[in-house]
């Protein structure tokens, strides 16, 4: 049965399918692997050279097709950002070999620190939503599900809000006396002056990040960039907030 008012035509079912698609493994995955033992630093130093064959002449669902386009968007970066983003595409698919998870691991325990300082957003949220797939501890699992949910959330929203032209480190005008709509769901709306919903938020998330030593890097870039720019969600609401409090 379905119901007529689903803002997704089809439902869960047809997400659930899309999803399942997106989640195929890759034919003959193994080539894109590295050894386990990989030396990192080594593999920081070189550069991604570019691609030798061309994407199209590659099997659809391959791991040469994957690999193909990942050198071309990391041409003439370091290959362990490369190496990184493979992995990634590796175990965000179902089944996905035991090697890539402790390459992947390596990576953060050993040089997280610097891939969190390097690595731009795109990737700061394909790993937490890594961490989130296949985290070793329950901490790593939520709290890779809490930032990645986090950070879509913010593109989500703001790019809505980015429609109506306002910068997105200008508030919204309040003192407009204009009818405020119910919000979805019922709820009640949040605060703006006297809520801390978006606090304990980010409070709760640096709480987690405490408790793992491995997810700590990429956690700590990316709450530090919700908690600093001021084209966010987050930095708006302090602009309505007393002074004292703000």
């Amino acid at each position: 049965m379905i119901d007529k008012e689903e803002i997704h035509q089809g439902g869960f079912f047809k997400l659930m399918r899309v999803l399942d698609r997106r989640q195929r493994p890759f034919d003959r995955v193994e080539i894109m692997l590295p050894p386990t033992d990989v030396d990192l630093q080594s593999l920081h130093a070189e550069t991604v050279p570019a691609p030798e064959i061309d994407y199209h002449d590659t099997p659809r669902y391959s791991a040469e097709r994957k690999w193909v386009e990942l050198q071309a968007l990391f041409e003439g970066q370091s290959a362990l950002h490369m190496v990184h983003a493979v992995l990634i595409a590796v175990l965000r698919r179902r089944d996905p070999p035991q090697a890539a998870r402790e390459v992947f691991f390596r990576i953060w325990a050993e040089q997280g620190e610097l891939m969190a300082r390097e690595l731009p957003t795109r990737w700061l949220i394909s790993a937490a939503t890594t961490f989130a797939d296949v985290g070793e501890t329950g901490d790593q699992r939520a709290l890779g599900m809490g930032l990645s949910t986090l950070f879509d959330l913010i593109k989500l929203h703001d790019s809505e809000r980015r429609i109506t032209g306002q910068p997105g480190d200008v508030p919204f005008d309040v003192k407009r006396k204009i009818k405020r709509s119910p919000m979805a769901f019922d709820m009640q709306p949040y605060s703006l002056k006297g809520g801390d919903l978006d606090r304990v938020l980010l409070a709760r998330l640096w709480q987690l990040s405490e408790r793992d030593a491995t997810i700590r890097p990429l956690a700590t870039r990316m709450l530090r960039m919700a908690m600093t720019d001021q084209r966010s969600i987050f930095a708006r609401v302090q602009k309505f907030k007393p002074e004292k409090d703000a």
